[in-house]
This record gives C-alpha cells, sequence and structure tokens, in this order.
C-alpha cells in the first residue's frame, strides 16, 4: 500500500489548465500529507498554496444540487476523521482544512477538498479494517475524476 499516495501525484498534471488548479493543489496537499516525508512536507504544502493561488480569480462553475450533496456527505466524514486524528495529535489532521472547501457552490474551487477528503479516508483515525479503508479511498478518489473530466472541459 506504500504506491498508493503515488496516485496524488499524477493529478498535478491538470494544472495546466487554469480551472484544475484547485484540483492539482489538492493532490499535492493530499500526497505531503500522505507519504511518510520529512522536511519535504512542507515545501509541498507550500507549493500547494502557490498552486491554489496562481488560478485565482477562478470562474464561477456551478456544482448540481446531487454533487453538493455527496461533497457534504464526503465531506462531513472527512472532517469526522480529520478530527479524530487532531485528537491523536498526528499532522494529518491538516487535511481537514481543506476539506470544507468541497461545501462551497463553485466546482472549481470546491474541487480543492476533495483529494485531501480520499486521502482522509485513506488514512482513517476509526477502528475498520485496511481494506475497509481503501475501498473507501478508492470511491472517493475515482467520484473525484468525475469533478476533473468536468473541470477540463
Amino acid at each position: 500500500m506504500e504506491w498508493i499516495p503515488y496516485l496524488y501525484l499524477s493529478l498535478i498534471v491538470p494544472a495546466v489548465k487554469k480551472k484544475a488548479r484547485p484540483f492539482s493543489a489538492g493532490a499535492v496537499l493530499a500526497f505531503a500529507l500522505t507519504y511518510p516525508l520529512g522536511a519535504e512536507r512542507y515545501a509541498l504544502m507550500a507549493l500547494s498554496v502557490l498552486i491554489l493561488a496562481l488560478g485565482y480569480p477562478y470562474e464561477n462553475q456551478p456544482v448540481k444540487f446531487w454533487e453538493r450533496f455527496v461533497n457534504a456527505v464526503i465531506g462531513g466524514t472527512g472532517l469526522a476523521i480529520a478530527l479524530g486524528l487532531y485528537n491523536l495529535g498526528s499532522i494529518e489532521a491538516v487535511l481537514g482544512v481543506a476539506v470544507p472547501f468541497l461545501l462551497l457552490r463553485n466546482r472549481v474551487i470546491s474541487s480543492f477538498g476533495l483529494l485531501p477528503a480520499s486521502a482522509l479516508y485513506l488514512i482513517g483515525a476509526y477502528q475498520v479494517s485496511e481494506k475497509v479503508k481503501l475501498a473507501l479511498f478508492a470511491l472517493v478518489y475515482v467520484y473525484s475524476l468525475n469533478h476533473l473530466r468536468k473541470l477540463l472541459r
């Protein structure tokens, strides 16, 4: 399972398109906090903020109601996991900062929270098997690709 965080790195490429920069910033942040790194972690977190800032201001691309509902479920669960990680004193709780972006009405900006949420599902501070965590990660990761497809149009 050590190779899984590398899946996030493949999603940095869409940063070439301005609308997809928040998504790519989320990918960098997710990788920085799921892969065991030393001081490089902070450089990657700074890169994530830089990529997010590079595209500002972002165009408004509305999110459908069903997507916002799913985002709210993903985000709420992600925040609960982040709170659990915070209580355990884990640095991965920082991912919870990006998750509320999922609740915004603008798809471009809300995409920033998707990959950190999938990273939280992968790390998980809850007592379930690794297979369940991996399945939840995969589900959110694949769902995020739907957002990416719409951003790249």
